[in-house]
């Protein structure tokens, strides 16, 4: 039974089902507004058939919309959580609406219909991704976790996936790839995750073993391995190579991408002209400057000077010296906090976008202090300056601030190595989708409160 319902709500069935469903409460509310509606359209028959001469355009918008806010992906959120997603998909779905019944002339459209069919919208789809979400994890939750690596790195995995509170939560075991009872305990679990530690030869082996029996397996990437990727099969005689690509953008994408860095970065300056003000007033009114200006590095090691909204105390590191914020950080003003949750302090990085230190998207900037200090950790890490850096990145949509640099650079290269300017639009709006979720900027963790249950379940 529990099989039978893994099947149903499985992720691939979730994928497929939920674009669906969703299209089919997208036109039923379309038909429901024009029902309720009737008595008030002078021309129902013209404004009904412009519906349906722009419908095409709308299916298509939508399914692009729902890949972009991944609400074709299961999302462990509350009501408001989902609704917050919806909105912003169905606000966009709407703006792009009104400009292609405007492109095709179709003004017999009424903008009633619009506004009452995106009410019911919002309110139906929320409700279905809510049941489908809670039906998803429900079946999916319950499945046992094994995680394999070395004791400190397959504690921070267990640590994750305790956190998160998803499908992935309930472990039941972690252990090191030497435990002498390992494959028993991947016999005893539905899902076996390593860490990156895990040397290739026990990799390969536990790969194998789980292939062999059709059981669930998943592994941290090297750096070495994402840069594999995108390569290009070969064939040398009859030996088959990989050609790893050069890391980088061509100078065609890189023209393409600096030019609609200038237009985004041109309509955000215009869109957000007044709430810059009124912000650097508040903050001059607060006493002390009203923007931080610091060094960065950029594309080929260039150091430029980063500007922001001030969000510390005067002189936060005058007594510290440069520390990455943490989660609980005592120089962060009251206004500071606002700033940060909502992402208001970057706005001022327009400005370094228009004059071609920065892009809209790409590797976030860091100090030349904590640059040369991740070189000697991580030697790759000079690879992310392949690129110029974003004002958003991969690493800042689907990691948190509090995301390690390790894992972050693991983003950073991912992006870089699959760099499409489709990806880059899609990022740009998936931006928006987190602006206001709190977990994504708070600060670096200190204290884990899961440390005991996690020491719990190691198995030495």
């Amino acid at each position: 039974m529990s099989k039978f319902l893994g099947r149903i709500f499985g992720y691939k069935a979730f994928k497929i089902t939920m674009p669906i469903l969703d299209l089919l409460l997208i036109h039923g509310a379309y038909i429901l507004s024009f029902y309720i509606l009737k008595d008030s359209l002078d021309n129902f028959w013209i404004n009904y058939q412009s519906y349906w001469a722009i419908l095409p355009y709308i299916i298509i918008s939508f399914i692009l919309l729902e890949h972009i806010f991944e609400l074709d992906k299961p999302k462990d959120f509350s009501f408001f959580g989902n609704a917050y997603t919806v909105i912003l998909t169905i606000g966009s779905l709407l703006f792009i609406t009104m400009a292609i019944s405007f492109f095709f002339r179709e003004f017999a459209f009424p903008r009633s219909i619009l506004l009452l069919s995106s009410s019911i919208q919002i309110l139906a789809i929320t409700l279905l991704h809510l049941i489908a979400n809670r039906s998803y994890f429900k079946v999916n939750k319950g499945k046992s976790v094994l995680v394999i690596g070395y004791e400190k790195s397959a504690q921070a995995l267990a640590y994750k996936l305790l956190e998160s509170r998803g499908m992935w939560s309930h472990i039941k075991h972690v252990c090191a790839p030497d435990y002498p009872k390992m494959y028993e305990l991947i016999d005893d679990s539905d899902i076996t995750f390593l860490t990156e530690d895990v040397n290739e030869i026990d990799k390969q082996s536990i790969l194998f073993y789980c292939v062999e029996r059709d059981y669930t397996v998943l592994y941290q990437p090297k750096n070495s391995e994402i840069l594999q990727f995108n390569a290009n099969f070969l064939q040398i005689d009859d030996s088959p190579v990989l050609d790893v690509r050069e890391l980088g953008l061509s100078p065609g994408s890189e023209t393409i991408k600096r030019i609609v860095d200038v237009v985004l970065a041109s309509i955000a300056f215009v869109v957000f002209i007044i709430p810059i003000v009124i912000i650097y007033l508040i903050l001059k009114i607060g006493g002390g400057s009203a923007f931080y200006v610091q060094e960065r590095v950029t594309r080929d090691n260039k150091v430029f000077k980063i500007y922001k909204f001030r969000t510390m105390v005067k002189n936060a590191e005058a007594m510290s010296g440069p520390v990455l914020a943490t989660e609980v950080d005592k120089r962060i003003t009251k206004i500071g906090r606002i700033l940060r949750a909502t992402r208001l302090d970057e706005i001022p990085q327009v400005y370094n976008i228009l004059i071609g230190d920065m892009s809209i998207v790409g590797p976030r900037p860091e100090r030349p202090f904590f640059v040369e200090q991740f070189n000697k950790e991580m030697p790759e890490y000079n690879l992310r300056h392949r690129v110029k850096a974003g004002l958003t990145g991969l690493a800042q949509v689907q990691g948190k601030y509090n995301t390690s640099v390790k894992d972050k650079l693991k983003y950073d290269l991912l992006y870089i190595n699959g760099y499409t300017l489709a990806l880059d639009l899609k990022l740009v709006m998936q931006t928006l989708n987190i602006l206001l979720r709190m977990s994504s900027t708070e600060g670096v963790k200190e204290v884990s409160e899961l440390e005991k249950e996690i020491e719990n379940l190691t198995r030495r």
